[in-house]
This record gives structure tokens, C-alpha cells and sequence, in this order.
């Protein structure tokens, strides 16, 4: 292999591990101080560094870390895990979308990581379009932006948490909000071999978008629901219930994931994202600060129909023969 090659290569694997790492080391962290202390006790400096390491990462506000080395780092790590997999966005229409208005992406499916949200979306990526690039932000669950270090990177990439508070002041700013509709209740209907998407009662995203006149936008990431191999607990070694418990609790479903050699890094699969034409909403009468539910039921069917036919449009080209189940 030659060397240019090889050096590239390496950087491509260094990229998605920083990430990978990230999210176990932020698990690890306090329960090893703690370990430390009950095996040495209270005077042991190794466990008060990590101590004060968590808590400096957990707590220390995130503005603050934000600086020009952080922006290398994103432009540097995004285009090297873009070609790790490899990644690319389509945009079936890149007229359609205009700098001075909000959008609100409705990106799908969940799969067990969706690790192509961060990769596409963040919000300099270069996968990006000039109509998209620099105001563009993926939402991910507030539980990630309590975890140290994991925390950081998300925030870097322009990932932010997916509140109604956050996702509103985005809209409000006339920026992108790239929002997974699915979250927990679709990881706990996925099925091997198939595409899910959990759609069927999510008006949430649509009264938003509809609240601050923000058209909707349909998103589908082929290859993402095999970029890991996943296995969920459930019957008969534990009841559907309790896993639906924890995971309401939790704000995150627990699956066991592995990718290459059965290792976290994931598989190599090409993800495409495509993003299709914006779902125009109608305006709210002056003083209404609800629309209509019928408003609701319509535009989430249009939206369901929208990502259904994209779906079909661009799944001999992108996808592996998947059949699609909208919930």
C-alpha cells in the first residue's frame, strides 16, 4: 500500500475512534475514581485526578471550550470520518432551500447509533451545501450533554440538545434543526433486515416547525442501519415492559453494539444521505399559538408520504434491498 494511502487510512480509523472512545471513556470515568478510592482510600492521587477530571468535563460550561483549536479539530475529524465509511449528502434540490429561513430536518431512522448525524450535519461540514453550510445543527438526546468528553465533541460539531427550548431557539434564529423523530420508541421497534422508521404519533416536531413557519424537510440515511450489529434484551430472559421502562427512564434504549471484528468501531459501510424538498406549513392566524390538530395529521401524513417515496426513489441506488416500515 502506498504510503500517502496507508497515512490516510490511519487517520480515517483515528477519526471514528476518538469518537468511539469518547462515549466509553465518559462511561468509565467516575466509576473508576470510585474504584480507586474504595481499593486505595481517600488519600490515592490517581483517583482524585480522575474525580476532578469528571467533574471539570461534566460541569465546565460549554462556551468555554469552544475556541480555533476546537474548529480544527471538527474540520479535521468530520472529513476523515466522512471517508472512513465513506459518507456523502444528496440534496434533491438545493434551490429549494432559502439562507434567510429556518428549516426543520425530520432525519431518519434512528438504527441502533446514528452516527451519520453528527458526520453530515455538523455544522461546517463539508458535505454540506453553501445554502446549509455554517447553520446547520444536529439534535441529539439532552442525556449526551450530561456525559463528559462526549459532551464536548457534540458541542464542537454544532450538535445540540433536542428540547423544545433549543430546537425553537434555532428556528426562531432562521437556522437548521436536524431532529431524529424516531428517538427511543423507534430503537425499540427495530427489526433485523429492515428499515424502521417510528413516525405514527410524532406531531411534536411538526407543531414546532409549523409554530415558528418552518418548513419540514424529509432525510433518509441508507447504510446507517448496518454501519453496527446490534442485539436488544427482551422476552424470554427479560419482559418487553421493563426494557421500555428503563428506556424511558434512561432516555436511551440499552443494545449491545459491536461493529468490525467485533469491535466498537463500525462497519464500513457507504452511508448516503439524502435530503429531500421542503414541506412548506401553513401560517398560524395572528394570536394562535396552536394549530389544529387536523393541521398536524395532515402535514405529519405529507411528511410520512415525503420520506416514503424518497425512500423508494433512491433505494435501488443506496440501499441493500431493505423493505421500509413506517410505524
Amino acid at each position: 500500500m502506498p504510503l500517502a494511502k496507508l497515512r490516510n487510512v490511519v487517520l480515517e480509523y483515528a477519526a471514528i475512534a476518538i469518537y468511539v472512545s469518547a462515549i466509553y471513556t465518559s462511561v468509565v470515568l467516575l466509576p473508576s475514581a470510585l474504584a480507586l478510592f474504595y481499593l486505595f482510600g481517600a488519600t490515592s492521587p490517581s483517583a482524585w485526578l480522575l474525580l476532578a477530571a469528571f467533574l471539570a468535563l461534566t460541569f465546565t460550561p460549554l462556551q468555554l471550550t469552544t475556541g480555533a483549536l476546537s474548529e480544527r479539530f471538527v474540520q479535521f475529524s468530520v472529513a476523515r470520518a466522512a471517508a472512513y465509511f465513506p459518507t456523502r449528502v444528496v440534496v434533491t434540490d438545493p434551490e429549494a432551500f432559502r439562507t434567510d429561513r429556518g428549516y426543520l430536518f425530520g432525519f431518519c431512522p434512528h438504527s441502533a447509533l446514528p452516527i451519520a448525524l453528527p458526520i453530515a450535519f455538523a455544522t461546517t461540514s463539508p458535505l454540506l451545501p453553501k445554502e446549509l453550510r455554517g447553520r446547520t445543527h444536529g439534535l441529539a438526546s439532552s442525556v449526551c450533554f450530561s456525559a463528559p468528553i462526549v459532551r464536548q465533541l457534540y458541542w464542537w460539531l454544532g450538535v445540540r440538545p433536542a428540547t423544545r427550548q433549543s430546537i425553537s431557539g434555532l428556528l426562531r434564529a432562521r437556522k437548521v434543526a436536524v431532529l431524529v423523530p424516531g428517538g427511543v420508541q423507534e430503537v425499540l421497534n427495530m427489526e433485523h433486515g429492515k428499515e424502521v422508521a417510528y413516525l405514527s404519533s410524532r406531531t411534536g416536531f411538526v407543531r414546532l416547525a409549523v409554530q415558528h413557519g418552518a418548513p419540514l424537510v424529509p432525510v433518509w440515511a441508507f447504510g446507517q442501519t448496518r454501519a453496527y450489529s446490534w442485539f436488544r434484551p427482551g422476552p424470554p430472559l427479560v419482559p418487553t415492559w421493563l426494557v421500555e421502562r428503563i428506556s424511558r427512564a434512561a432516555g436511551a434504549v440499552p443494545i449491545g453494539m459491536f461493529g468490525q471484528y467485533g469491535t466498537p468501531m463500525p462497519h464500513r459501510e457507504p452511508l448516503t444521505i439524502v435530503v429531500g424538498r421542503p414541506i412548506p406549513v401553513p401560517e398560524l392566524a395572528p394570536g394562535q399559538l396552536e394549530p389544529e390538530p387536523e393541521v398536524l395529521a395532515a402535514l405529519l401524513k405529507r411528511f410520512t408520504d415525503d420520506l416514503q417515496a424518497l425512500y423508494d426513489k433512491h433505494k435501488a441506488q443506496f440501499g441493500k434491498g431493505e423493505e421500509l416500515v413506517i410505524m
